[in-house]
């Protein structure tokens, strides 16, 4: 898938619950189109990922296949995941490129499972939806609390994917994610002098925190 939150900790804190309950930078121009496509999207998303958190009796590998599917059939993950290589995008090899996009989906799907557990009663609350040219969208939500935190605003950066769209980009409290991602994968392979197996080290590191419940500095590029 509340007080005010500026800190990078705290964003990286609801990420996971913004991505899961709807699963860069300003909005050009929109055409006529009132996005009801996209809105019906967002929609139907939200509701497939409130049924999986909302299941409390499934075990942890069974959300995190229930989400994983959710993740393959309404996330762009090929375009998210060469969009956080930045300038190192040809920098892999066939094989580092394989192993990469397997451990970035592991990677996503663990951090937000473990993140996801202590979510209860949530709702996501569509604003408004823009078209960006004819292939992309701009929607705007607010997720709402039941404990009585303030809401958290989310927008989704969608793109079409031949008929259908897909998530391509997430904001939360003014942060693109895949875009600060970015910044943490490319920040490893240039601390290790380009080597693209830094990021696969990385990546595994951070797999095995989140499989330990460690998730505090998550998304730091160490």
């Amino acid at each position: 898938m509340i007080t005010t939150l500026t800190t990078h900790r705290s964003r990286w804190f609801l990420a996971p619950l913004a991505l899961c309950m709807a699963l860069m930078t300003g909005i050009a121009q929109t055409s006529a189109s009132t996005g009801d496509d996209a809105r019906s999207f967002v929609d139907d998303v939200s509701e497939r990922a409130i049924s999986i958190i909302s299941e409390k009796s499934a075990s942890k590998a069974e959300m995190e296949a229930e989400f994983a599917r959710l993740l393959d059939e309404t996330a762009d993950m090929d375009r998210i995941a060469a969009f956080a290589l930045g300038q190192y995008l040809r920098t892999p090899t066939p094989e580092q490129k394989s192993e990469y996009l397997k451990l970035v989906r592991e990677f996503i799907v663990k951090v937000y499972v473990t993140r996801l557990a202590d979510y209860n009663d949530e709702k996501l609350d569509i604003l408004s939806a823009k078209m960006k040219g004819d292939k992309q969208a701009i929607v705007r939500s607010e997720i709402k609390f039941t404990n009585g935190r303030e809401p958290v605003s989310v927008d989704w950066w969608l793109v079409k994917d031949g008929g259908d769209y897909k998530i391509f980009d997430v904001n939360v409290v003014g942060v693109w994610l895949a875009q600060e991602q970015r910044s943490t994968f490319t920040s490893v392979i240039r601390n290790n002098g380009g080597d693209f197996n830094a990021l696969l080290s990385h990546l595994r590191k951070q797999i095995g925190k989140a499989e330990a419940g460690e998730i505090s500095d998550i998304s730091a590029a160490n």
